[in-house]
């Protein structure tokens, strides 16, 4: 959720909105808070992470009941949890001769998870599926009434794509857990498109449309202690299309991908953990111009008190402004502190991001904070 630099809401009453399919080709002056990278098709993938998970360059993703990457690891929630995050991130992006630098504040995240039987765990909550929040200015001119008119248009698009989840997870054995999720993709957006032009003899040309998006998807996923310390999970999802819709009627229809990951866990002591986790998409799906990614994390967490997290990522971005999918990479660290006899957990993380492609370039901060409640 945008915050303009204004108070939204706070982390425990997140609110949510949903997304826009406005493809456009910017070709003289950017301004915007979510990545370029975007603008050109479905939107930016989200981060199905916790703070916590973040901070390790999202390496833990697959063993975090907290994250709603992968539904097994909810059978491990030991009591009632709810967690919610808030990302500010501060982006420098170069595109064309030209640079901005810009910022937004989202709340990508918040979760609800807690066992019910001493064999069966939910969740349920919301993640950002898409971002797809963007201001796009170009210059052109045309003959009107004989005369070379110059202009200037500006392409707005405010909102994204929501994952809202339900998950089952059971640990079968002390060695196997497995959990099953359904997802509803859901949300709207705000598209806004006007022409200025320079004689303003000549009327301001604007036209505003309400846009919805709906969609769904299934997951499965397992969770397998090979030895004492040593863990590895797998992972699958398959989500069916993106329908977009202008009032009743349906404009557009884009196939997701189908997805599959999974990872290892290593801890040699109560003090020390580390993780390494890999994912395949099939973005392809999409449509031209869009492609299948691969993305790797490796990360660590020392400590239990006041833990320090380490982390790095890379991987593709499934749109871009070229013929070959753009690249990205991030390094993360942070730390976390229980207070109240660990009813409450607050997680503090950073995050340096560097997305690259075909004559834009992205360098991003991000600052990140997440509360987590046990009653």
């Amino acid at each position: 959720m945008r915050s303009d630099g204004r108070t939204v809401g706070r982390s425990d009453a997140i609110a949510l909105l949903a997304a826009v399919f406005l493809s456009v080709c910017p070709t003289v002056r950017l301004s915007a808070q979510d990545s370029q990278f975007g603008v050109r098709g479905l939107g930016t993938p989200g981060r199905w992470e916790s703070v916590r998970v973040r901070s390790t360059g999202g390496a833990f993703a697959p063993f975090d009941p907290m994250s709603p990457l992968m539904d097994a690891s909810v059978a491990d929630v030991g009591r009632l949890t709810a967690v919610g995050m808030a990302a500010t991130s501060y982006r420098d992006v170069d595109v064309a001769g030209s640079s901005a630098a810009l910022r937004s504040t989202r709340f990508p995240l918040m979760q609800l998870a807690g066992p019910v039987s001493p064999r069966l765990a939910l969740a349920g909550g919301f993640t950002t599926y898409l971002d797809k929040s963007w201001h796009v200015k170009t210059r052109g001119d045309t003959v009107l009434r004989g005369t070379d008119q110059p202009y200037t248009d500006e392409i707005t698009s405010d909102g994204s794509v929501a994952d809202l989840r339900l998950a089952a997870a059971s640990r079968l054995s002390r060695h196997l857990a497995v959990g099953v999720g359904v997802h509803l993709l859901a949300g709207s957006t705000r598209a806004t498109a006007q022409r200025r032009f320079d004689d303003t003899t000549y009327l301001r040309v604007v036209q505003t449309d309400e846009i919805r998006y709906d969609g769904h998807g299934v997951s499965a996923s397992a969770l397998v202690g090979l030895a004492p310390g040593l863990s590895i999970a797998a992972w699958a999802r398959s989500d069916s299309r993106l329908r977009t819709k202008v009032g009743e009627a349906v404009t557009d229809e884009a196939d997701l991908p189908v997805m599959a990951g999974g990872g290892v866990l290593l801890a040699p002591s109560g003090g020390v953990r580390l993780a390494g986790s890999a994912a395949w998409r099939s973005w392809s799906r999409a449509g031209p111009g869009a492609f299948d990614t691969w993305s790797w994390s490796a990360g660590a967490e020392f400590g239990s008190r006041a833990p320090l997290r380490i982390g790095i990522r890379g991987g593709q971005l499934p749109f871009g402004p070229g013929t070959t999918a753009p690249t990205e990479f991030t390094v993360a660290a942070g730390t976390g502190r229980a207070f109240s006899q660990g009813h409450a957990t607050v997680d503090l993380g950073l995050e340096r991001l560097e997305r690259k492609g075909s004559g834009l370039d992205e360098r991003v901060w991000t600052v990140l904070i997440g509360i987590t409640i046990r009653p």
